[in-house]
């Protein structure tokens, strides 16, 4: 029974909190929806290729490989699947993984030419939380130096400047779709900002006009 009250009695006072925060006009955080915005890190160690993959020197001219922050906050929870296996080549512009979300899926492909020497096998059917860290798909040997940037993979302060306009471009995408009124609470909060796993609100062309304009 005073188990009871005191549950009861939580409750009470989480009512009385959201009712003065919506007089006010805000949101409570336990019900906050994330936001996508422009703010992205990236690892100054790793190069980012233009199809949002990511490389990063592990050892013996290997590279780890893995999918950037922006896809991670377009599509919302997803896991990795590798689309070659283990001794398999590969040639720049292959596909080379798939994101699954929900049951709908996007494939990226292979930013350089190069085998693959080993799959993470952590990442299977776990959601990616950690995209620059434990949840990298591969190691890849690539067949030529990646030493020196590129008009296709960038390092430091150009992968930050490429990430920032890539978000710009992706907004301009999201608004050109959102024609549709009941699209328009699911996808954009007050002010035009973009939420998190917004594209899962979209249908299977739009899915596949961000792979083609993305990926």
């Amino acid at each position: 029974m005073v188990a009871l009250f005191v549950v009861l009695t939580f409750l009470f006072f989480i009512l009385i909190d959201l009712l003065v925060l919506k007089a006010q006009g805000k949101e409570h955080p336990a019900f906050a929806v994330k936001v996508f915005d422009k703010r992205f890190f990236f690892p100054a160690e790793a190069i980012l290729s233009t199809g949002h993959l990511w490389l990063q020197r592990a050892q013996n001219g290997l590279y780890k490989l893995g999918i950037d922050e922006f896809i991670l906050k377009a599509l919302g929870k997803l896991h990795l699947v590798p689309l070659k296996n283990e001794g398999d080549s590969v040639s720049k512009g292959e596909p080379i993984l798939q994101a699954v979300f929900g049951n709908r899926t996007i494939t990226f492909r292979a930013p350089v030419d190069g085998s693959i020497r080993f799959l993470n096998k952590n990442i299977n059917q776990k959601p990616v939380d950690d995209p620059y860290g434990d949840d990298w798909a591969l190691l890849i040997e690539p067949k030529t130096d990646l030493s020196m940037s590129s008009a296709f993979l960038k390092k430091g302060n150009d992968a930050i400047k490429w990430l920032h306009d890539e978000f710009n471009r992706f907004r301009d995408f999201v608004s050109a779709k959102v024609g549709q009124p009941e699209l328009a609470g699911v996808t954009l909060q007050d002010g035009g900002n973009i939420v998190e796993g917004v594209l899962r609100s979209f249908d299977d062309n739009t899915i596949k006009e961000f792979e083609e304009q993305f990926l």
